[in-house]
Parts: structure tokens; sequence; C-alpha cells
């Protein structure tokens, strides 16, 4: 279960874990580790070669992540108050999906503002994952006081554009031309919000 605890001079990090009845199978849905970087280099370089929607094209994220790379960041993140990595893990070890949720303290005036980003393996998709995964993070962001919790999804990604509208987010606008593909066409994004003091 999702144990964060808030205190008066700020906020311990939520340790998660949690078995998941997906459509077809179950998943188990944890907090990553420094121990799971090799297997998160293997996913990220798999979801970048199925999809055009993620940040990268296929085969950036080799280059721009190393093992020892990825291995420090996990580190960095697993022990973190205002950061929820979280992994989806099939009963066979594998990666299905993965979900990251932060916020910052620097400014007082963003400190209600949380940002996520969300990808699922398309091995895995429609079974519940990417749901499950939004509601657990938006758990941990009422516990931390956050009352906005931002993302950005392609205009053109009707599928996750949908769940995020299912869970309640809404569009605040478009970033137009914003993503220059590797085959010189441009794409727009969304910027989408919940605000979950309302």
């Amino acid at each position: 279960i999702l144990s964060p605890k808030i205190e008066k001079e700020g906020f311990q990090m939520a340790r998660f874990q949690e078995r998941f009845q997906g459509k077809k199978q179950v998943f188990l849905i944890r907090n990553g580790e420094a121990a799971d970087a090799p297997a998160m280099m293997g996913y990220m370089s798999q979801v970048n070669r199925e999809t055009t929607f993620l940040s990268m094209e296929a085969g950036e994220f080799e280059k721009v992540f190393s093992l020892e790379k990825e291995t420090q960041l996990l580190a960095e993140w697993a022990p973190s108050q205002y950061h929820l990595s979280l992994l989806a893990q099939t009963e066979a070890g594998e990666i299905a999906a993965s979900c990251n949720c932060s916020y910052s303290t620097e400014k007082r005036r963003y400190r209600h503002r949380a940002s996520l980003g969300l990808s699922v393996r398309q091995d895995f998709w429609r079974q519940g994952l990417g749901r499950r995964l939004l509601e657990i993070q938006e758990g941990w962001c009422r516990s931390q006081g956050i009352t906005k919790l931002c993302l950005e999804v392609d205009t053109s990604n009707t599928p996750a554009l949908g769940l995020y509208l299912r869970m309640g987010f809404e569009v605040e606008g478009t970033l137009r031309r914003e993503v220059h593909m590797a085959d010189g066409s441009y794409r727009d994004l969304y910027i989408m919000a919940k605000f979950l003091d309302e």
C-alpha cells in the first residue's frame, strides 16, 4: 500500500507496492530502484521504437543515457521526497509500464504543481495500467499537498488523450510545432492539467 507520511517540516518519500489485476494478467506495481536500470534501458529502447509519441527518436535513449547514468538517476529518485518513480512489472519480471511524477520546492509560488510522464509498452496496452498508474500518482500528489497535476501529450495521440480526459484532465492550451520529427514534419502538443482541489 501507499504509505506517505506528512510532517510539519516536510514530506517523507512514498513507498508503494501493489499487485494489480490487469484485463489479461497480473502486474506488480512498485517503486523503481537503481537495480532496475538494465531492465529500464531495454524498456525505454523498446517503447521509443514502438511509438512516435514519446520525447525521443528510436535509438536516441541509448545515446543519451548510459547504464551508469540510468542507475544514478534511479538511485537519486528512489529516496526522493519530491519524486515518485513507479514501474509495472509482469510476473516474468518484464517492465510493462513506467510513470514518473515530481514537483519542486525551490520556488514557493510553484510548490502546488507537479509534472507527470507515462509510458506503456505496446504488448501491454489496454490492460488498465495507464489508468491505475495515474490513480496512484494522483493519490500521492494529494498526500503531498499538490493541487495541480500537469502533463503534455501529442495532439495526435488519441488513446492517451482519451485516457487523460476520462481521468479528469483538461486541455489548457496547445504548444504549436513543439516537436520536430526526424522526417522534417512538426507535431503539436496539448498542455493538460487536473486540479486536485476541486
